[in-house]
């Protein structure tokens, strides 16, 4: 959902606001590597969560550590930071965090029932 919010922001900012060549070119490819990370990221957590399996929901908290980054790299680094881009990371990392602490408590309910199983 952020993905097409943020894509929507890269084209404002890429047309209306004066980026030198490769900024623009380096906060797309960013940009892109953000939109992969989170698919795979999301995908994982479903698919641990559905099949109840601890690979997937590892991977997926593991993967939490650099979404959160890329959230913070969207609130504070980037060269032109809208209002819009600051309250969606705001949002962005809270998710994460919920995420990452529901995530392990999944986790740790999946060892409890491989223990009694």
């Amino acid at each position: 959902k952020q993905w097409y919010q943020r894509r929507v922001r890269g084209l404002f900012s890429g047309t209306v606001l004066p980026y030198a060549g490769p900024t623009l070119a380096a906060e797309v490819s960013l940009l892109l590597l953000y939109a992969l990370c989170e698919a795979i990221r999301l995908y994982l957590g479903n698919k641990g969560n559905l099949t109840e399996q601890p690979f997937p929901t590892v991977v997926f908290l593991l993967l939490t550590l650099p979404m959160t980054m890329a959230y913070v790299f969207t609130m504070l680094l980037q060269t032109y930071v809208l209002h819009l881009d600051a309250i969606m990371s705001y949002i962005g990392i809270g998710f994460c965090g919920l995420e990452f602490i529901l995530g392990i408590v999944v986790l740790l309910q999946f060892s409890r029932s491989d223990i009694s199983t």
